[in-house]
């Protein structure tokens, strides 16, 4: 890898021992560390290391571990990745939620959220209580972070796609915890992408340092009393990082700092990371109330015939109608009047002339034991390929919907009819 010179003497001024700067400059030249994180919305560490034994746990991560790419396969490929047992993740980015110590029932903004890896671990520590919002603002990168939040399994979420501005104004000292995972200039990912290590340039580290000020200047607005805003970056430099975070507290005297951690490759098993804790001083009460949601409706007749017929298993919240499409609202639920949201909690699934087609999310959340019929196939077994693939084959299965699971872990829904697997939601 050619690495720029400015970036080498930049990192000459961060790590003044000759030796190690050689072992950093090395470092960037070797095999990076491939990692993966447990998805204890869906399974416990014990149960995934039945099915992967000997996985090398990530320090940082309780959940987190290190595979082995050539001997272990693509775990990407593997359908228990497809059942969202498990979240493939650079192992240094696992970092920032563990510092930032989400407990259950805590109203959480992870304020530049996709892909997804950093709300999908939030959601696992809040363990279905509470509020997760991921929000990014730009909307191409929408589909990715809704695709992830529905493999994992997660109901008691919103999406929104709006700037930190917008969202501290409707939202003032609403969040617990707040997670600004800034844009930048990406230092940190040279070994693992080197498209990454052509876009730098000596002013990069400057002209990303303005955009994340301004992202944080926003994000502290939303931080309640006495709550807790992450910063992390996947950059080494100072001007990103240390820098950022002096100049934040100089101008924010109701902040203080409680954490950092610097992952550096010759150090650590990971490409890079850089995260600072911060926590909020002030008294000042919430500003934004949540609305008190009722939980009597009346149902569609369709949709109620698909519970009276199949029986799943819901999440608790008020189930709503938006565009023909039938969601459940997460239990805490800030006001959004004038925002853009994607999605509201959880999605059930579409009316269509007169019946009801669930959806993909909906199957996500369930267990095998959570909906009627079932189809659950041992890993591997080449009918799992087909479904995955959406191709139309012969099944023993009772007509009408199906849970289609792997080692009892949903998949998907499957539409069967006289044995014929003719067609499926994923």
């Amino acid at each position: 890898m050619s690495i720029p010179t400015k970036f080498a003497e930049n990192m000459r001024q961060i790590i003044t021992d000759p030796a190690e700067y050689d072992d950093f400059m090395a470092s960037l030249n070797k095999e990076r560390h491939h990692g993966l994180r447990i998805n204890t919305l869906k399974i416990t560490p014990e149960a995934f290391e039945a099915h992967f034994p000997g996985f090398e746990p990530v320090p940082w991560c309780e959940v987190g571990r290190y595979y082995d790419h050539q001997t272990s396969g693509s775990m990407g490929k593997n359908p228990l990745h497809s059942a969202g047992l498990y979240y493939i993740q650079e192992p240094s980015a696992m970092s920032a939620v563990s510092i930032l110590d989400v407990k259950p029932g805590e109203k959480v903004l992870d304020l530049c959220a996709s892909p997804g890896g950093k709300s999908t671990q939030i959601a696992a520590r809040l363990a279905g209580e509470g509020l997760l919002v991921s929000n990014d603002a730009n909307f191409g990168r929408i589909p990715q972070l809704i695709r992830n939040i529905e493999m994992a399994g997660i109901a008691n979420s919103i999406i929104l796609c709006e700037t930190p501005e917008r969202i501290a104004s409707r939202l003032p000292y609403y969040f617990d915890k707040v997670l600004v995972d800034a844009p930048c200039s990406g230092e940190g990912m040279f070994r693992k992408d080197p498209a990454s290590c052509l876009a730098w340039d000596e002013g990069k580290p400057v002209r990303m340092a303005a955009i994340q000020k301004n992202i944080l200047y926003h994000a502290a607005r939303m931080v309640a009393s006495g709550g807790y805003l992450a910063y992390s970056t996947c950059t080494f430099n100072t001007t990103e990082n240390e820098d950022v975070i002096s100049d934040f507290l100089a101008e924010n005297r109701d902040f203080e700092q409680v954490d950092q951690k610097r992952i550096l490759p010759h150090r650590h098993k990971g490409e890079g990371h850089f995260v600072a804790l911060l926590r909020k001083t002030t008294q000042k009460t919430h500003i934004a109330d949540d609305l008190h949601q009722s939980r009597q409706q009346k149902l569609d007749k369709d949709f109620k015939s698909f519970i009276d017929a199949y029986r799943p298993t819901l999440p608790p919240g008020e189930i709503k109608t938006h565009n023909n499409n039938l969601l459940v609202l997460p239990q805490i639920y800030p006001d959004l009047t004038g925002l853009q949201v994607i999605r509201e909690g959880l999605l059930l699934g579409t009316l269509k002339k007169h019946r009801f087609e669930p959806s993909y999310a909906l199957a996500m959340t369930l267990t095998a034991d959570g909906f009627s019929n079932v189809i659950n196939l041992p890993n591997h077994h080449p009918n799992i390929t087909k479904f995955l693939k959406g191709e139309t084959f012969e099944i023993n299965a009772p007509d009408g919907y199906n849970l289609f699971c792997v080692e009892s872990h949903p998949i998907g829904f499957a539409k069967i009819l006289k044995n014929r697997l003719k067609g499926h939601v994923k």
